[in-house]
């Protein structure tokens, strides 16, 4: 699924205009975007939270030469799913 299908289904459920649909769609991800960039944990209930964390110092292999690489710590978004999404989609 890609953000136009979004919109779409957006459409289709609320008789919005296209345009207005989309207009509120990119708000929303804006929004979400934003939060992520300041540091902020954006929590979606009954479905998840996406946080900022640190990722730990890795071991990697540069695969040209088959030397042993080291891979320094960074910042990335982890999505944690909600219980009710995990069992869903178990079912």
């Amino acid at each position: 699924m890609v953000k136009a299908d979004i919109v779409e289904r957006v459409v289709e459920a609320t008789g919005l205009s296209k345009s207005k649909a989309r207009q509120i769609v990119d708000a929303i991800l804006d929004e979400m975007f934003n939060a992520l960039v300041r540091g902020e944990n954006v929590i979606i209930r009954r479905f998840g939270t996406f946080e900022v964390v640190r990722s730990n110092r890795l071991k990697g292999r540069n695969l040209k030469t088959g030397e042993e690489v080291r891979i320094d710590p960074r910042m990335v978004v982890r999505f944690r799913p909600s219980k009710k999404l995990k069992k869903v989609i178990e079912e």
